[in-house]
């Protein structure tokens, strides 16, 4: 069930365009609607039978409002999801009911990151060790059909998802033939429930924050037009008003439970260090062992420089069309540096000193441990 929540003490986030033009009374009613209508009887959530409720609370606020006059796509209600507070479109909550009652199978492998933590590397390692390095058949269709990106299509902006899209993803998961690899940037309370009652396995990757937001300022500009200046982006992105945001709660809900066994925890930073150690190592976690030459083919065809080139894991059948269409130059790509470091480099020390405060507090606070050195 949902539980919708008529006002938010939480911060806030993106809303409609128009709705923001119109003042904050009318983004607030368009988002409380989406929540609403979700509820109804036989629509969505309030169809589909979960153990634990979910609450939904439409976001608000004047930093919302200036946010979402800079982006050119995606421009609708936003709500906070869950315990953590998971920042996604308010439409989102038609479809929670289906993603919680998904229909997980013992064989499969979840890789869940947030946004811009390596997901697309990892998806690539997954589904090559799952598929017996078959690089050929990988060849052969994009990474967003073998592995789909499972809650895209119910969150996304509708122009994306009208002009560039040929599946529904949730829909695509069910038909995908086992084992399947299927990626999410969903926080932990969000994912289906059976994820935690069947065998499947997770493989969860983290990226230091500071890394992150410069990664995704990065994607905000290319997906979503944002057109405003990075610091007030970094800001944005502390206050957890971005999408999949909060970073630190998203990354806390897996990192206390790293140690379970159908969970491996990876970092960015340790498949940046040591690539060959965390194919290694993510192989094992799969039951699967490799040759010296096998591991050396593989670590080659994930390099960061291979995967740009690669058009099945760069999305270049999307983003070929984007620049037919003028909305993204010749230079844009989807994978762009892949570096470690940028954070510090791109942000302000005062910024950036509290990242660094917030990720030592979250994590020393909760579990007296951090998944890097701060």
């Amino acid at each position: 069930m949902v539980v919708a929540s008529p006002t938010s003490t939480l911060p806030a986030t993106r809303g409609a365009t128009a709705a923001a033009a119109a003042g904050p009374s009318s983004f607030i009613r368009d988002a409380r609607r989406v929540i609403r209508r979700a509820e109804r009887p036989g629509r969505g959530v309030a169809s589909m039978a979960v153990s634990e409720a979910v609450s939904v609370s439409p976001l608000e606020g004047e930093r919302v409002r200036k946010l979402l006059g800079l982006l050119k796509l995606g421009n609708e209600p936003q709500a906070r999801f869950g315990p953590t507070g998971c920042v996604l479109a308010a439409r989102f909550a038609d479809s929670l009911g289906d993603i919680r009652a998904f229909e997980v199978r013992d064989d499969d492998v979840w890789v869940v990151t947030p946004p811009k933590c390596g997901t697309t590397w990892t998806q690539e390692m997954v589904y090559l060790l799952l598929n017996d390095l078959n690089y050929e058949e990988a060849k052969k269709a994009p990474l967003y059909k073998r592995s789909p990106f499972f809650e895209y299509t119910r969150f996304a902006p509708k122009e994306i998802i009208e002009e560039e899209m040929d599946i529904d993803t949730l829909e695509h998961a069910t038909t995908l033939p086992s084992p399947r690899c299927i990626k999410s940037h969903l926080h932990k309370p969000l994912l289906p429930e059976q994820l935690w009652t069947k065998k499947a396995k997770v493989v969860y990757v983290a990226r230091e924050p500071k890394d992150t937001a410069v990664s995704f300022y990065h994607h905000y500009k290319l997906l979503s037009g944002y057109t405003g200046d990075k610091d007030f982006f970094f800001e944005c992105f502390y206050e957890g008003l971005v999408e999949h945001s909060p970073l630190w709660e998203h990354v806390l809900e897996f990192w206390k439970i790293k140690d379970q066994p159908n969970i491996l925890f990876n970092t960015y930073e340790e498949m940046k260090e040591d690539l060959p150690a965390v194919v290694q190592r993510t192989a094992k976690f799969l039951g699967k062992s490799l040759t010296e030459a096998q591991l050396t083919r593989l670590v080659e065809h994930l390099d960061i420089k291979q995967m740009k080139r690669n058009p099945a894991t760069n999305y270049e059948d999307l983003f070929t069309k984007a620049r037919e269409e003028g909305r993204i130059s010749d230079d844009q790509a989807f994978i762009r540096k892949g570096v470690v470091g940028e954070g510090r480099r791109e942000m302000s020390p005062e910024m950036a000193a509290r990242f660094d405060e917030r990720t030592r507090r979250v994590f020393n606070e909760a579990v007296g441990g951090c998944p890097w050195q701060i």
